[in-house]
């Protein structure tokens, strides 16, 4: 079986991200409070599988990030899986990392997975060879992402974005 070096790659950044979010921010401060904060990523609309939701603040509070399931919906996590986001102002951004191709070996000739063949439900075209981002790449990026959220206590923050 073939390394796959981008989704490890993926999981050691959301661990960079997460971590030393045990309670001290490291700046004396204690955790910001956090609210549950869900919705749902469509492109063209369709729902987005597997994409990297992240909340990038404007102001002072943590980061938080998700991914969204089959159905396009997330949910946000800032300190512990699912706790939601804190209050404030975000820019939001938006990637689907593309695997790419990978080899078959004669052992997984016989498995599931080398017979699975991904639908593209999104209708996502591919991006130019080389990238991994298969969205549009202004979604991913803080400078040039249209896409904003803010978070209030005690408001149901679910946040839809159909992505074109």
């Amino acid at each position: 079986m073939r390394f796959q070096f981008k989704p490890l790659c993926c999981l050691v950044i959301l661990g960079i991200m997460l971590s030393g979010c045990n309670g001290d921010t490291g700046k004396g401060k204690p955790r910001a409070k956090v609210f549950k904060t869900k919705g749902k990523v469509t492109f063209l609309g369709s729902p987005v599988i597997g994409a990297i939701v992240s909340f990038s603040p404007k102001g002072d509070q943590p980061a938080a990030i998700g991914r969204t399931n089959d159905s396009g919906e997330y949910t946000l996590t800032t300190y512990a899986a699912g706790d939601g986001a804190a209050a404030g102002d975000f820019t939001v951004m938006v990637m689907l990392l593309d695997a790419g191709e990978t080899e078959k070996t004669p052992e997984d000739a016989h498995s599931t997975k080398a017979n699975f063949t991904p639908v593209d439900t999104h209708n996502a075209k591919k991006a130019k060879k080389g990238s991994a981002n298969v969205l549009p790449a202004k979604y991913a990026d803080p400078k040039t992402s249209t896409l904003t959220a803010k978070v209030e206590a005690g408001k149901d923050n679910n946040f839809v974005f159909d992505l074109k």
